[in-house]
């Protein structure tokens, strides 16, 4: 038996991001990419400091997040996603060093 994603999730997932591209874009329109480039400049420490949290709040509440959202999966599926907590906190920290805080376009740079 195949194990579906519930249908409510994936429509609020989809419903979020949605939301997030059409206020960017929303934004962007409004006060132009020159002021928004510059806002963003300006709290990007305070954005990179977020980032870290949602890394610790997805890592050290896994346990929760599989029993909630994986609910509908069998036991064994459960226990094989908590077992894989740590490999999952390794590539969200290396995206994010990589990417997030701009390692790979840093790199880059340096080679050019």
């Amino acid at each position: 038996m195949r194990a579906r994603i519930p249908f409510h999730l994936l429509l609020g997932v989809t419903a979020a991001f949605a939301i997030v591209i059409v206020a960017g874009l929303a934004w962007n329109m409004i006060e132009g990419a020159e002021v928004v480039r510059a806002r963003l400049d300006r709290i990007e420490w305070m954005l990179a400091g977020w980032r870290w949290v949602l890394i610790a709040v997805v890592v050290f509440g896994w346990r929760y997040w599989v029993s909630w959202l994986g609910g509908h999966l069998p036991h064994e599926a459960q226990r094989r996603l908590v077992d894989a907590r740590w490999r999952v906190a390794g590539w969200l920290v290396i995206l994010e060093i990589l990417l997030g805080q701009n390692l790979l376009g840093h790199t880059v740079e340096l080679m050019l």
